[in-house]
């Protein structure tokens, strides 16, 4: 077999990659408007039309077809947990290394508040954990309670205690409702196994989310399961930095994806203490990412600019506030705006870098320095220090006039003195938009899927 059909069915564009294992490259590229809202399956049509075309029909018959997903709002999750810095931290690491999107977060036992507004949420599935092997009972039983007992019909995934396993599986049983149990994702302390929640999470939107989004004639015609396309570029990220037996990776890194409605930061480096500090809260994984919901360039651009200051950023344009927030408006009410003037193009860096610096701080881990007798710092978070390169993926940078401005804004300066962010870094872009495609290419030809990045990497 030569060729790999690679798609990814986005809520506006479907997108088809052709990948040539002769070539060692993507050779055919095409995007069409997305019918995820009607029926997938004629935008496959359209895409596999286009890929045949490419490479002629036997070519295409004897080739593997594997594709992606980001379409209707992603996989939405919530995750409770029990403590901010550990089992909840864990979760929402899980959750998004799963590809998630995350509606909300819960700490501690659920009150008629917090159910109230879980309640409220569209949310597709619930991540529960919380407590180590052998540890308190008391929360975990109230909270699977509460939740057996609501009216939410979300699958839920059980991740804590596993005393309390069958307990939960049965509270839910009872109550006619999907639960799956899987290993606990913090079992003592300084542990952290993320995977398991992972897979199972992966699992579930195959099998209870794609026929709510239109994609179940899609499956039956791909050769693997449909991926979250977040859980692709961060697949993707992990084996550019690690590399394979026949590629060498670049090393620790960071993917930094702007989009109309959030910033994607993700993180590869192993987590370390810095200078010496002692490490707080959960383990972090060596794959990281993060999802900003606030630090869009569209939909959520007036949370960006309120996090920026108005003035402020009015006052580096040179325009009035007022001004400014007719500029903004305008990207709200039209999410597919393209600046059409240099005042325009000028608006639309700013709030990119300003994404990019905000994003990639709250990503960042940070050191507290206190005064004892055997430790002088704690560290909370990532330590990001270390990495070296920086990769801009997404519309607002492949579109930017300069591009390395903005992504020279994830690493540090001097008012980040307790900020453990890159010091320096070379910048890369993602110019063809071929993450997803390596992403979802990783399991069936890694050393293809490092090709096919690197050759997409262009140097700013």
């Amino acid at each position: 077999m030569r060729y790999f059909i690679l798609l990814d069915f986005g809520s506006t564009f479907t997108k088809l990659s052709v990948a040539d294992r002769q070539a060692g490259d993507i050779i055919h590229t095409a995007r069409f408007p997305s019918t995820v809202r009607t029926d997938a399956t004629l935008c496959l049509e359209q895409c596999f039309e286009s890929a045949r075309e490419a490479i002629g029909s036997d070519a295409f018959e004897e080739s593997c077809k594997l594709a992606s997903s980001s379409a209707a709002g992603g996989l939405r999750m919530v995750v409770i947990g029990l403590s901010h810095t550990l089992s909840t931290s864990a979760g929402r690491n899980a959750a998004f290394g799963a590809g998630a999107k995350i509606l909300g977060t819960f700490v501690g036992k659920l009150s008629d508040e917090d159910m109230a507004r879980l309640e409220q949420l569209n949310v597709e599935i619930i991540l529960f954990c919380g407590g180590y092997e052998d540890g308190s009972t008391e929360a975990v039983l109230h909270n699977a309670t509460v939740l057996a007992a609501s009216n939410i019909a979300a699958p839920v995934i059980y991740a804590g205690n596993s005393r309390m396993a069958q307990t939960v599986r049965s509270l839910f049983l009872t109550s006619k409702k999907t639960c799956f149990i899987v290993h606990n994702i913090i079992p003592r302390v300084g542990a952290l196994e993320t995977k398991p929640s992972e897979r199972i999470i992966r699992d579930v939107f195959m099998k209870s989310i794609v026929n709510m989004k239109g994609l179940s004639g899609v499956q039956s015609r791909l050769e693997g399961p449909l991926m979250p396309t977040p859980a692709a570029v961060l697949e993707a990220g992990e084996l550019l930095s690690l590399g394979t037996s026949a590629e060498e990776g670049v090393g620790p890194l960071m993917i930094v994806d702007i989009g109309g409605a959030t910033t994607d930061v993700h993180s590869y480096v192993e987590q370390t203490g810095y200078q010496g500090a002692r490490l707080m809260g959960s383990p972090e994984p060596y794959a990281r990412r993060t999802v900003e919901g606030d630090m869009g360039m569209r939909e959520s651009s007036i949370c960006l600019m309120e996090e920026l200051g108005w003035e402020k950023t009015a006052g580096d344009l040179g325009i009035p506030p007022e001004s400014l927030r007719q500029l903004i408006h305008k990207r709200v009410d039209n999410t597919n705006y393209v600046p059409d003037c240099p005042l325009e193009q000028k608006v639309d860096h700013l709030i990119a870098a300003g994404a990019v610096h905000v994003s990639a701080r709250r990503h960042s881990g940070r050191i507290k320095y206190v005064h004892s007798s055997n430790v002088t710092s704690l560290q909370y978070g990532k330590n990001v220090s270390p990495i070296r390169t920086v990769i801009g993926t997404g519309g607002p940078l492949v579109n930017s006039t300069d591009p390395g401005a903005i992504l020279r804004r994830a690493c540090s300066n001097p008012r980040d003195a307790d900020v453990l962010l890159p010091e320096s870094a070379e910048f890369y872009l993602d110019a063809r938009y071929v993450f997803y495609a390596a992403g979802i290419l990783r399991q069936h030809d890694a050393d293809l899927a490092m090709r096919i990045m690197k050759n997409s990497l262009s140097r700013l």
